[in-house]
């Protein structure tokens, strides 16, 4: 297991934010010590450490090391924004450290090149988790495998995974709470992995699937409907990224 985590409370160019270095390095924490990430594969930019530079080549290398039968997550806490196209339509960007809104084609990472990094990697399984709000995401939406499909299991650990979550949409703000520590997205995000809810099912395992609808839920009813994230594919691909989600077992699948 591969992951790329990055946390920007303090921006150059743009309003600060509060605790968005807390959730990254949250969910690194709960990657190693309760999913048995190896600490070597994890790869974490805070604030000053996260420019456009330094993101994309983690993101890079990561899924160029990754094997054929490995998984990468990219967790991603900052700001989002959305530029409306010429010719219609809209691309979604995510702002490093040094991303300024005036100049987001210049200085900021455009979704579609999370997307053809995907496409590079050999892994079998990829989740984005972006604690951002933003429109224009290029991803589609597909008649996924239910949990009734028989051996729903062995498939979609078979089967390739190229899945991404955002906090919500481009109209919608990040919410944070002193009370929380944490944004509204990632404390749900910890809750649903590390406390197990989002195994809505109860069958021992977390699939990203199950993680998406569990934050689309929870994270709804934090933000009295102000923010609802978004679950999607990058590719027609049906493979779910799993989590084991009993006690006993502290290894990601």
């Amino acid at each position: 297991s591969w992951a790329v985590i990055i946390g920007i409370d303090k921006y150059e160019n743009l309003n600060n934010l509060d605790y968005a270095v807390a959730d990254a390095e949250a969910v690194k924490d709960m990657l190693i010590n309760q999913f048995n990430y190896v600490e070597e594969n994890v790869r974490i930019l805070i604030n000053e450490d996260a420019n456009k530079d330094n993101i994309e080549q983690a993101i890079s290398d990561v899924s160029l090391e990754a094997g054929e039968n490995d998984r990468i997550l990219v967790f991603f806490a900052g700001h989002g924004e959305t530029m409306s196209l010429p010719d219609g339509g809209e691309m979604g960007y995510l702002l490093p450290v040094d991303g300024r809104q005036e100049n987001l084609y210049a200085s900021a990472i455009p979704m579609n090149d999370l997307k053809d990094l995907s496409n590079m990697s050999k892994a079998k399984h990829m989740l984005f988790l972006v604690d951002a709000c933003y429109g224009g995401l290029a991803a589609v939406n597909t008649r996924s495998l239910t949990t009734n499909t028989p051996n729903f299991l062995d498939k979609v650990s078979d089967e390739n995974a190229r899945q991404i979550i955002t906090a919500g949409g481009k109209d919608e703000k990040v919410i944070e709470k002193d009370d929380w520590e944490h944004s509204a997205f990632t404390k749900n995000l910890l809750s649903g992995l590390k406390d197990k809810k989002a195994d809505q099912n109860q069958d021992g395992y977390i699939t990203g699937s199950e993680i998406g609808f569990f934050l689309q839920e929870h994270v709804s009813l934090d933000t009295d409907n102000f923010q609802t994230p978004q679950s999607k594919r990058l590719t027609t691909h049906e493979g779910e990224i799993i989590f084991f989600a009993t006690v006993e077992q502290k290894e990601e699948v």
